[in-house]
């Protein structure tokens, strides 16, 4: 069906009223996403019912250890202050996307069926060099199972999917809409039990896309869309994303990937050359963006944009408030010379897609200086390490090839619709507009983030 446009209706809902006595269901709770759907529903939206999240048990801890970890982290103190028994509201139910049925208990899946009125599907590994096996049995598969218990829940409204705005990646130009199927789905499970360790055979089947998990991200698109008839869906597409830009805690992240790895590792003095151009546009959009945003679009996406379909929301920069590598590369680094990230010399980052240009510079830089910093630390009887995070950095950064050699213009208006139609307490409430971020505040904020909560070294 073709989506109607977009109205405004007739009698307003808070995004908090609309969760006021519902429970929702979250995997991938204890990921970087998956803390702060938490922290953001129990803070903002103080009468919603219970929120169930699945978690795995590892060996020597259990569900309610892992639930205390989340708890332990510091996002969470001031909720703790105002509210602290709203943390009641979190229950834990042991399972894992990889196992049959999730390996959900008869009983916790029967509260979910019976109670859960919004899904938030986020679990998923992010670690591009993860096997093509792991990947896809987690992203692809793991979705299948998730969207086959939601599809038995009572009272469900929405079934939202985090996916990624790369999922298209071959396309230049990308649109709040699910292109045609790349793959047979049927025969996607087959081909990863018959194939899943075959190098050659998944190179091909990788195609044009960036990486496994792009392509993981997009199979699992089609997935929601073949599943469209049995609930009510929604697709939502954040770009690279970086820590917290205002609430509950300015600069916090707990993630190394993507570009906080480049920025971070340049501000160090481990790299200084990345393949690509310096006009090539890095497409980040803050950790607190991508969560509001999921949050208000399960609540407000179908009544802004009318339609049976799947919607698609992109929740990015590129199309509306771009900045480059480059650009945002020298905006950390000028905030981590303030704050002493590396007692080496830290260059300004260069581009080039020449191999041989990379590799020279990189060695009068880098590797030479980090080598001799070895060779001080074991004159000095002490363990060396420069030269194994230099070989770390240069991993990252041929790792992040795709994405820094290559500028998307990804489209977000379906997105921008939907915060158009909050009113001005709730745009307050949950801020996610990509044109409200100011680059010169929030680099900042990034890097003393970086330095604090991954690095654990206050900033002065």
């Amino acid at each position: 069906m073709k989506a109607k446009s977009a109205v405004q209706d007739n009698q307003y809902t808070r995004v908090a009223d609309y969760y006021a006595g519902k429970s929702v269901f979250i995997t991938g709770a204890t990921g970087f996403l998956g803390k702060l759907f938490i922290e953001r529903l129990l803070y903002n939206c103080k009468d919603i019912e219970t929120i169930y999240i699945l978690i795995r048990s590892k060996k020597g801890e259990g569900v309610e250890k892992r639930l205390q970890n989340i708890f332990d982290v510091p996002i969470f103190e001031k909720l703790k202050e105002v509210r602290p028994n709203d943390l009641k509201k979190v229950i834990a139910v042991e399972g894992d996307v990889t196992s049959p049925g999730l390996g959900i208990k008869d009983k916790d899946e029967q509260k979910l069926i019976d109670q859960v009125s919004v899904v938030f599907h986020s679990a998923a590994t992010v670690r591009f060099a993860d096997p093509f096996k792991t990947v896809m049995t987690v992203n692809f598969e793991g979705t299948r199972k998730v969207m086959d218990l939601a599809k038995n829940m009572k009272k469900l409204d929405t079934f939202a999917y985090i996916s990624t705005a790369f999922s298209n990646a071959p396309r230049v130009a990308i649109d709040e809409k699910i292109y045609p199927p790349i793959k047979n789905l049927d025969e996607v499970s087959h081909f990863i039990q018959k194939y899943g360790t075959d190098e050659e055979k998944i190179g091909e089947f990788i195609g044009d896309h960036s990486n496994t998990y792009a392509l993981s991200k997009v199979l699992s698109e089609h997935l929601v869309n073949e599943y469209r008839g049995k609930m009510p869906s929604i697709i939502i597409r954040p770009s690279v994303v970086g820590p917290i830009l205002h609430e509950p805690l300015k600069g916090w992240t707990d993630n190394w990937v993507a570009s906080t790895a480049t920025f971070s590792n340049v501000a160090r003095g481990l790299i200084s050359m990345q393949y690509g151009s310096r006009d090539t546009v890095c497409d980040i959009i803050p950790v607190d963006y991508v969560t509001n945003f999921a949050i208000v679009a399960a609540a407000r996406g179908k009544i802004v944009c009318r339609t049976d379909d799947v919607l698609v929301y992109n929740i990015c920069t590129s199309s509306q408030n771009p900045i480059t590598w480059r650009r945002a590369s020298d905006l950390f680094l000028e905030e981590s010379r303030k704050h002493g990230f590396c007692k080496r010399k830290a260059h300004n980052i260069s581009f080039s897609m020449s191999p041989v240009t990379i590799e020279i510079v990189t060695l009068f830089r880098n590797t030479i200086p980090c080598l001799v910093a070895d060779v001080g630390l074991i004159a000095r009887g002490k363990k060396p390490w420069n030269t194994k995070e230099h070989l770390r950095a240069i991993w990252l950064r041929n790792l992040l090839i795709p994405f820094s050699v290559a500028s998307w213009y990804i489209k977000c208006n379906k997105a921008l619709s939907v915060i158009s139609s909050l009113d001005d307490y709730d745009k307050k409430t949950f801020p996610c507009d990509p044109n409200s971020i100011k680059w010169r505040e929030y680099l900042p904020i990034y890097c003393r983030g970086v330095k604090e909560y991954l690095l654990k070294d206050k900033c002065k």
